[in-house]
């Protein structure tokens, strides 16, 4: 008998679950949700009572009441507003930037090379790889400045400093976060953050100021076989691949190409996992038309870096130069975004490698235009295939960013023996020289943070200034708090092209007499 009642007492729920739910369906649907366990547990035994408080509130079964709308606590009171947004207070926003931004900005002395002094004056007297750390601001696209909305500039260039009383030149430049906020009384408020690097570029910098700042000490470098690595990061959109391609451009024109030195150009980009050549050779024996196998990037038994597949292009003037550059460009992975209808989905890798003639002495310069970073609002829409491929890509700038801190640590004294995770990634790997403690070629890093200056990206932005800007403080901590071991004037490893060329001259001279020679390289 038991066992016969309680079958029947879950048969009754279970009849009531569907009444209520049939109920719900027709007169209240936006409530069907609430028909769950938890309210059958609740009402046991008095679905009765439950069904009639139903009726009186939703109407009978399939003649539903219409509910009048629910009033906030604000509307009972008299008090209805909306909630203001950044873009309602736009013009007193502009207004509190424009007051807080200096309107005129001192001169860069004449007398500042960043790269060549950081190069040539390492504290210890053995540190091969160093880093100099740039922002751009990129300037406000037509459809942006009419708008209107959060489209006004609160990313701005700040001041600039010299300080030549330190025992070396310190010399850093500003950009300015302003963040728009509304406080809690519904009024407009403004929190201003500067952060310090070495070159700050404005929205009215040029790519030729940031090609003879920034690309052509690397140049120098190369032409006296040493590395030099440039790169860009930051939001997509940003103005990234403008910057690189623009430096592309500027370097074929450049006097990189001589008669004591042969030159060859390569290029890839690394897209995940997958590693393409952009500049595949037209004398493969690939007669089908497939594609040919995927670049592979590696180290030998001896340590050295080895690249398979990988198409290496001599390069004979700057027209040549010009036509490869633009081949690339057209070959590389885009993709349409929320913030860039045609955004760089791969690291672009340019390789130019200068050969001396004389000594076969041969220095790379590395021009990397970085996909670019994606928040997570701006991925938002994304399909599987692009989610993947934008967490590919964050995955591999993280471990760019620990690679290049880890280095910058490793610089200061006691810390040789620091690990830098260069082998996690491809890209990194690729730059061993750059990264790998135990190298003796002499590196330069320029570190390019391309920032929106939107005020609708400032979040982003101060994500990549977060990301960059630590990386220029590391090399100055290390001077500033570390104890200073007297700087080798006579190791010729810290030696500037010009010390070299004019130690050659007079060494030369004394032993040959005064025969004029040409010491250049």
């Amino acid at each position: 008998m038991v066992e016969i009642c309680n079958t029947n007492m879950i048969d009754s729920d279970d009849t009531w679950k569907e009444k209520f739910v049939d109920y719900y369906t027709k007169n209240a649907p936006s409530k069907l949700s609430m028909v769950n366990d938890s309210m059958m547990l609740k009402w046991k035994g008095k679905y009765e009572i439950l069904m009639s408080k139903l009726v009186q509130k939703y109407g009978p079964l399939g003649s539903p009441i219409n509910q009048p709308p629910r009033s906030s606590a604000n509307s009972r009171s008299g008090k209805s507003k909306s909630k203001k947004t950044i873009a309602d207070f736009s013009s007193t926003f502009i207004k509190l930037i424009t007051e807080a931004t200096p309107q005129t900005l001192l001169p860069r002395p004449d007398s500042i090379n960043i790269i060549e002094s950081k190069a040539s004056n390492s504290e210890n007297g053995l540190e091969t790889s160093t880093f100099t750390v740039c922002s751009r601001v990129r300037p406000l696209l037509g459809h942006e400045i009419t708008s209107g909305g959060e489209c006004f500039a609160a990313a701005v260039p700040g001041q600039r400093k010299t300080d030549s009383t330190s025992a070396s030149l310190v010399h850093t430049e500003e950009l300015i976060l302003h963040t728009p906020k509304i406080s809690v009384m519904g009024k407009a408020k403004l929190e201003s953050k500067s952060h310090l690097f070495d070159y700050t570029f404005g929205p009215d910098s040029t790519n030729q100021e940031i090609y003879d700042l920034a690309c052509a000490p690397l140049v120098k470098r190369a032409l006296n076989g040493q590395v030099g690595v440039i790169f860009a990061y930051g939001q997509t959109g940003s103005g990234k691949t403008h910057t690189m391609s623009g430096i592309l451009e500027i370097l074929s024109a450049s006097d990189i190409f001589s008669e004591l030195s042969d030159v060859s150009f390569s290029y890839i980009e690394i897209l995940g996992r997958k590693i393409k050549d952009c500049l595949p050779s037209t004398t493969s024996d690939n007669c089908g038309g497939e594609e040919t196998n995927d670049v592979q990037i590696g180290e030998g038994l001896n340590g050295a870096v080895l690249i398979r597949n990988m198409a290496t292009h001599t390069v004979s003037d700057a027209a040549q130069l010009n036509i490869f550059i633009k081949r690339a460009n057209a070959t590389r992975a885009t993709a349409a975004t929320a913030k860039n209808d045609s955004s760089s989905r791969s690291h672009g890798v340019a390789m130019l490698k200068v050969k001396n003639k004389k000594t076969t002495v041969e220095g790379t310069l590395y021009i990397i235009d970085l996909a670019g970073s994606e928040s997570s609002k701006d991925s938002k829409d994304h399909g599987k295939d692009r989610m993947k491929e934008t967490k590919e890509i964050n995955a591999s700038l993280m471990v760019l960013k620990e690679c290049i801190r880890a280095r910058t640590n490793a610089a200061r004294i006691g810390k040789g023996d620091t690990h830098v995770p260069f082998r996690q990634n491809k890209l990194t790997l690729l730059m061993k020289d750059v990264f790998d403690i135990g190298c003796s070629r002499l590196c330069s890093t320029v570190v390019i943070a391309a920032c929106s200056p939107l005020a609708c990206d400032i979040d982003h932005t101060a994500g990549t200034i977060k990301y960059a800007s630590p990386l220029r403080v590391a090399v100055i901590s290390s001077n500033n708090k570390q104890k200073k071991i007297e700087h080798d004037v006579h190791d010729p490893a810290l030696w500037s092209n010009d010390g070299i060329i004019q130690w050659v001259q007079s060494t030369v001279s004394a032993c040959v007499g005064s025969e004029k020679i040409d010491a250049k390289m």
